[in-house]
């Protein structure tokens, strides 16, 4: 996935200042940035959902060159938020993905897909009766439908998570990352939007800083979460790999006994 020179504007004020993107299949590229930096714009400017100018490719093809059947085999989009107005059930959620993906026929993905999100058995469940951090889970496994196997014809699929563990308690926050960690391994591309930056540098492999529409720096998570991305783009003067100070519990989430891919 390559974007160049991508601007969005809201009415006459623009939102993205010709932003250069490149994300790599098998890899788990994360963007970060204050509120209001410009992630989710060119989340959705990288997805097609929204209007932008400059070129965004996916796997060598103009997006604007294709036509939304083509576009939804090739990527699945978690928005931050999803709201649904009818008495849907769960497995009614997650058919919608299998409607758009390549295994329409495969009436078995949505039960695993719901397994993989820790849903095992919600199939029969009202969505409008279960927590927030579920209904996140609901939709991502109707992404996880729609793009199944990472790869088609040897072409990589791609995940574009928007926030997607920013409801969830910290469990399932690893089960999500895992999620997007196994379908990196297995040859598909990964973008997502972050805020919590000690998972982003757990689980990604490059890493965007966005800042005012712009792009302040990337690099590996090591080479760009410093104290001067911190003091410059967040406006805080916290070093990081510093121990806090007095007996303060703190979680360290790299400490994890077990590895992200299962």
């Amino acid at each position: 996935m390559k974007g160049e020179n991508i601007r969005v504007s809201l009415g006459r004020k623009e939102i993205l200042h010709g932003v250069d993107f490149d994300a790599e299949p098998g890899k788990v590229t994360a963007i970060i940035g204050p509120n209001g930096s410009g992630k989710s714009t060119l989340l959705k400017a990288l997805s097609g959902e929204i209007e932008s100018s400059g070129k965004v490719a996916l796997n060598g093809r103009d997006i604007s060159e294709l036509k939304p059947w083509q576009l939804a085999a090739m990527r699945g989009v978690l928005p931050q938020s999803s709201t649904v107005a009818f008495p849907f059930s769960v497995l009614e959620i997650v058919r919608l993905g299998l409607a758009n993906g390549l295994a329409a026929g495969d009436d078995t993905l949505p039960s695993k897909a719901l397994a993989h999100v820790d849903l095992a058995g919600f199939e029969h469940r009202s969505y409008q009766n279960l927590s927030g951090g579920e209904q996140q889970r609901v939709q991502l496994a109707r992404v996880l439908t729609q793009v199944w196997a990472a790869k088609y014809h040897d072409k990589p699929k791609w995940l574009l998570l928007d926030e997607p563990v920013a409801s969830l308690d910290i469990a399932h926050q690893f089960t999500v990352l895992g999620v997007a960690r196994n379908f990196a391994a297995q040859g598909g591309g990964v973008v997502v939007v972050m805020h919590d930056l000690n998972l982003t540098a757990l689980f990604a492999d490059y890493v965007y800083v966005l800042s005012e529409g712009n792009v302040w720096g990337s690099g590996t998570p090591t080479a760009i979460l410093n104290d001067k991305t911190m003091e410059q783009v967040y406006g805080i003067d916290l070093p990081i790999n510093t121990l806090p100070k007095g007996q303060v519990p703190f979680i360290l989430p790299q400490a994890m006994k077990h590895d992200l891919t299962v």
